[in-house]
């Protein structure tokens, strides 16, 4: 009998050559597009490669200008001689010959810190608010590491001072602060120093923790002795503490609102 279903040699040979050529169609448009993809690829991981490079290679450059700005400074602070430290007295209002160098460079400038153990030596500013020196250096440049700032609700005189600056990967600023977590670090090296008004003041340290945003530390109104006292005796103070000082900076690794924070009180 007759098989009505089988299809003509002719027509078979037609659909078997039109499948080959479809397949090699095919085959031709996904080598086609596996070698897009690639070039694609690379060149978006190149790009991305470049620009990151670029950005490390921005941000290198912030930080070295800051550090060449910073110890500028530094080499200025370290040729003061005695004949500069006139002594009028802290907060008297008497800016020294050094003092008046600053603020000719920056008029927010109220005194120069130094810092036992540590490579912590730069001017201390104080702007209008707690945010400009977030990211401007003391010369004023825009600069993500900023410049050791004093809260701007402070005076030379309040018992309470409050300094801020920034905790760097790439070490300065505050970055040191870190290491009065360790107590024979701390039992070694105990004294902060300001110079202002041609006088070097001395605080002791008596604490450095880690803490957040809510601790007393943060605490300025302090307008009354009676104030003053519960204050002092809330961040664990000695009783003969008249004058106070917290450093505070961020931490690498923890929350958002933790800080570093050391606090000192004044040797008269």
């Amino acid at each position: 009998m007759e098989n009505k279903n089988k299809m003509p040699a002719k027509a078979s040979e037609n659909k078997t050559e039109s499948d080959n050529k479809q397949k090699s169609f095919f085959g031709s448009f996904r080598k086609v597009s596996v070698t897009a993809g690639l070039t694609i690829g690379i060149i978006l991981f190149s790009s991305i490669a470049l620009f990151t490079a670029m950005a490390v290679m921005a941000h290198n450059g912030v930080l070295r200008a800051s550090r060449e700005e910073y110890e500028a400074l530094r080499e200025r602070g370290r040729s003061v001689n005695e004949t500069e430290l006139e002594n009028a007295g802290f907060g008297a209002g008497q800016w020294s010959a050094f003092d008046l160098e600053m603020r000719d460079i920056n008029p927010d400038y109220v005194f120069w810190i130094r810092i036992d153990g540590t490579g912590i030596s730069y001017p201390v500013v104080r702007g209008d608010d707690n945010e400009k020196y977030l990211s401007t250096s003391f010369s004023g440049e825009s600069n993500p590491v900023g410049a050791l700032f004093m809260d701007f609700r402070n005076e030379l005189t309040s018992p309470h001072i409050l300094i801020y600056g920034h905790n760097l990967q790439e070490g300065g600023m505050f970055t040191d602060l870190r290491r009065f977590l360790n107590e024979e670090f701390l039992e070694n090296n105990r004294y902060i120093t300001l110079m202002v008004y041609g006088e070097e003041v001395t605080f002791e340290i008596f604490t450095a923790r880690l803490s957040d945003i809510e601790d007393p530390a943060y605490d300025i109104a302090l307008g009354t002795p009676r104030l003053f006292s519960r204050f002092a005796n809330r961040i664990g103070a000695p009783l003969r503490a008249t004058q106070i000082i917290t450093l505070s900076t961020c931490t690498r690794g923890g929350s958002d609102d933790e800080r570093l924070i050391v606090q000192g009180y004044r040797v008269w």
